[in-house]
């Protein structure tokens, strides 16, 4: 009975994770590319007493980092796609660029140090040209922020100001 329990949830879990991999295809595409790259790596490094970590650093860092900024950004990708929010494009933005961060970082490895840098710098520009939209919309609301609160700052200084240098006219006596 448990069995068959389990193979129906199993079937079920199947069919939920068909239908994100439809809803969010670059998790396909990071979800088969990041474990590739990882036992890839493991069968070069097989029968050598240097591991990765000890002679990519700096890679492995930025792998790590860029892993966690993934899966917390695709975690809020799945749950902005049940409940529609704003953050919905960001999320889904976010989860793009540090999935192939992450990609980059271990693909990297396999490279000759120019080459690998090289990558990184063709990843930045890249993404920079994909984030152009996202940067100007920054931009203009950092702008209306400093503009709302500079205008706010000077008429609570005009009122500070006018009352303290003004006279009070005298009534008469």
């Amino acid at each position: 009975m448990h069995g068959i329990r389990l193979t129906t949830y199993s079937v079920l879990l199947v069919c939920v994770a068909k239908k994100f991999v439809f809803w969010m295809p670059y998790h396909a595409v990071f979800g088969f590319l990041i474990p590739l790259l990882i036992a890839l790596l493991q069968v070069n490094n097989q029968g050598t007493n240097k591991y990765s970590f000890e002679t990519h650093p700096a890679n492995f860092c930025v792998f790590l980092l860029a892993t966690f900024v993934y899966c917390v950004a695709f975690a809020a990708d799945m749950k902005s796609k049940f409940y529609i929010t704003k953050y919905a494009k960001l999320s889904s933005f976010v989860t793009v660029i540090s999935g192939s961060l992450s990609s980059v970082s271990l693909i990297s490895i396999f490279l000759t140090p120019l080459l690998g840098r090289l990558l990184f710098i063709s990843w930045a520009f890249v993404s920079i040209v994909l984030s152009r939209g996202f940067i100007v919309s920054i931009c203009h609301w950092l702008y209306q922020t400093i503009m709302k609160t500079f205008f706010q700052v000077f008429g609570i200084w005009n009122r500070f100001k006018g009352s303290g240098l003004m006279e009070q006219p005298r009534l008469p006596v």
